[in-house]
């Protein structure tokens, strides 16, 4: 049944860094067409215009175009490239400028050779010009899984997305609203088997550090045919090929210590390359083969942890939604622990709550400090900053870490050194925030600083980022302190 939806995204908390505008888009437009034979189309199409100088040095994507494809599985169609100078004379793209290479993330693996990507150079760039490039690829297999996040390094006039399915298919589609967003108009017509959407205005993304997850700050799509999950089942067979390294690095014992090991030797040596799946076919190598190679993709490296820590008798598979997480079963609890990351295996369930709620406290000896001559027997203190300095203003959401974590250092200071006050306290507390104090007391030789800092979110809005910087601001002027002789 067909319906027409007229979308808006929340309006604007924020607004994109106020800069002056490199360039912008006057038109991208992607459109996926699945064909009754069971392969997909994907056409692309953009138009943007060079503002300022500094866009041809600054976006490498303005003068040159990749398309990355796999010719075992995808055959790219040029239809047009061109630069529209700003006296609206037209300069074709020779056929020179067209490089077929070898892409960057495919050096270190030989599995993935055989990839190449079509480099395009565009010719006639100038000030004031826009850039025409349009592009089919025929893919031979009939799978759409696609996540787009509706933002660029330069604001977009038009942005439209298309999907057709085949009769007797449905496309599944989630819009994803930015809870810290940017406002966006868009309208679309949605059926059963296809999706055709619009975006108007589209402002460009940001350009500070420090930014939460783009789903918070930008409208996503997320749509697919079929299942969610394009990865093919896991066969649950152990990975025999592998079964020296295994037993070398788990040496017999099956804790939470040899897993973390033995997923340390697959995060470590085994080269990951960020393949998009798109080019693979949404297909998973084997463990065999991720082994034989030392390389594969994030789900690649994911299958084979998994295989090995199933040689070994226990019992692990993969998550549906989640290639990167790999869970296992010990003892009575099912862990959960990330293929590519850093961190221990969490329970299955407890890792959100083990955010919210975490809780570190350490008591550390002295850092490195420097104690600097001023004059007239004046010194300064300079320690080692609890958080690193913010900058004075922010426009963008700041991505933080919800924490509740104490620092207590003690410092020897020289004989006849005192503070020139006679001790600090301070404590702020910010509603919604948090709670930071600085305690700083001196005894005889002895300054002891105690510091402490509750974070309860993990992400502040750009209108109370100023309330952050108060809130911090006892562990950040707390780094230096004025002393003096006797």
């Amino acid at each position: 049944m067909k319906k027409t939806i007229i979308l808006a995204a929340l309006a604007a908390l924020l607004a994109p860094v106020a800069t002056a505008q490199d360039a912008r888009y006057k038109l991208i437009r992607q459109e996926w067409t699945v064909q009754p034979d069971g392969t997909t189309d994907y056409h692309y199409r953009h138009e943007v215009q060079v503002l300022r100088n500094r866009a041809l040095t600054a976006y490498a994507y303005l003068g040159e175009t990749f398309v990355v494809y796999n010719p075992m599985l995808e055959e790219v169609t040029v239809n047009e490239v061109y630069t529209l100078r700003a006296d609206g004379s037209r300069v074709d793209m020779p056929q020179n400028a067209f490089i077929d290479q070898l892409p960057e993330g495919c050096a270190d693996c030989g599995r993935y050779n055989g990839l190449r990507e079509l480099a395009m150079v565009h010719t006639g760039m100038e000030l004031g010009c826009t850039v025409v490039v349009d592009y089919t690829v025929h893919r031979n297999y009939g799978i759409v899984n696609e996540t787009l996040t509706l933002a660029k390094e330069a604001p977009v006039d038009r942005w439209e997305i298309s999907v057709d399915l085949p009769g007797g298919q449905t496309l599944n589609v989630q819009e994803i609203k930015p809870e810290y967003g940017v406002a966006i108009a868009a309208t679309a017509e949605q059926g059963t088997n296809f999706l055709h959407y619009a975006a108007t205005s589209v402002p460009q993304n940001y350009r500070e550090p420090n930014l939460p997850s783009d789903e918070l700050l930008y409208t996503t799509l997320h749509f697919y045919n079929g299942s969610h999950q394009y990865l093919p089942a896991d066969d649950g067979r152990a990975l025999d090929e592998a079964r020296a390294t295994t037993d070398r690095i788990m040496n017999g014992r099956v804790n939470l210590k040899s897993i973390a090991a033995l997923r340390d030797y697959v995060r470590d040596d085994v080269h990951l390359n960020a393949i998009d799946p798109i080019h693979l076919g949404y297909r998973r190598a084997s463990a065999a083969e991720t082994f034989r190679s030392q390389c594969g993709t994030l789900a690649d490296k994911a299958l084979l942890l998994a295989s090995m820590l199933r040689s070994e008798g226990v019992d692990a598979w993969l998550l549906d939604d989640q290639v990167e997480l790999v869970a296992f079963r010990l003892d009575t609890l099912t862990y959960t622990i990330p293929v590519n990351g850093r961190m221990t295996a969490t329970v299955l369930g407890k890792a959100d709550e083990a955010v919210t709620t975490a809780s570190v406290e350490a008591v550390l000896q002295p850092a490195d400090y420097t104690l600097d001559t001023l004059a007239d027997g004046f010194f300064c203190l300079r320690r080692q900053p609890m958080l690193a300095p913010l900058a004075p203003s922010r426009t963008a959401p700041l991505a933080v870490a919800p924490c509740n974590t104490r620092r207590d250092n003690t410092y020897i200071l020289p004989k006849g050194m005192k503070m020139v006050q006679s001790k600090v306290e301070r404590t702020v507390v910010k509603e919604g925030l948090g709670e930071a104090s600085l305690s700083i007391v001196q005894k005889g030789n002895k300054l002891r600083v105690i510091e402490s800092l509750k974070v309860e979110p993990s992400v502040v809005s750009a209108n109370r980022y100023a309330d952050y910087r108060e809130l911090i601001a006892p562990l950040m002027t707390g780094t230096e302190l004025i002393l003096r002789a006797k």
